[in-house]
């Protein structure tokens, strides 16, 4: 557990935590997350589709986080991680099976493979980069340092705990964009802008599904955490 002030950082360790972080992360994205909102899919769509599924599948690693406010014992905030080259072995990249359902996910994992082949630089090993998924903090609880010293806590235990030379994220809004390269020290590898991308999977592979998309590009950003003075 990592302390400040107001705020405990604790690992997820069970399914009732799990299940409250994933309705804090699901409330969090459909009313704030850019691509969230013009998927327009409510909260309960998000956590039946995404954020439930993706935390029952890593939390046993004990690789998450949540941010409890300690007068209430209430959790106001949650990141998910876990190993990239585990979670690369149970969802390789496929470039000819079938499109999901909701082609941001298959934005992300092409974008996730063109890291792994091509930017990387080196061979992927288990425990050798931390994978975050998803993070998000309630909005009551906001500008109070917890997005930072969560992500922060999540970062200094996988390094200190379990061996991790890196982490990598891929964001679409901007204030987490910020604590990622501004607060953390990481580096921006590749950028896609959603509006000019063609779902290669969908149909002909001409579908632009997000050619209305206004909120820039999604970056897959690399951050240090051994090099590292911000951590």
């Amino acid at each position: 557990m990592v302390d400040n002030v107001a705020y405990t950082y604790e690992i997820i360790d069970n399914e009732s935590d799990a299940r409250l972080c994933a309705e804090l992360l699901a409330e969090a994205f459909a009313m704030h997350n850019p691509m969230a909102v013009f998927h327009q899919m409510s909260a309960q769509q998000y956590y039946d589709e995404f954020m439930w599924p993706i935390l029952k599948e890593v939390y046993d690693e004990r690789l998450s986080f949540l941010a409890r406010y300690r007068p209430s014992g209430e959790i106001v905030g949650a990141i998910v991680a876990d190993d990239m080259y585990s979670h690369n072995q149970k969802h390789p990249y496929d470039p000819i099976s079938g499109p999901q359902r909701v082609a941001l996910s298959d934005l992300m994992q092409e974008m996730q493979d063109l890291f792994i082949r091509r930017d990387f630089g080196q061979e992927l090993k288990p425990q050798m980069v931390l994978h975050i998924s998803v993070g998000g903090t309630r909005a009551s609880h906001s500008s109070k340092g917890v997005a930072t010293g969560l992500r922060k806590a999540l970062c200094v235990h996988a390094r200190d705990k379990r061996g991790f030379q890196y982490a990598f994220v891929q964001v679409n809004n901007e204030a987490t964009r910020h604590i990622y390269l501004n607060k953390l020290g990481g580096k921006e590898v590749t950028k896609i802008d959603p509006s000019t991308w063609l779902w290669k999977k969908k149909g002909d592979g001409l579908s632009c599904p997000y050619r209305g998309y206004k909120d820039g590009p999604i970056p897959n950003i690399l951050v240090d955490l051994v090099h590292n003075e911000n951590i």
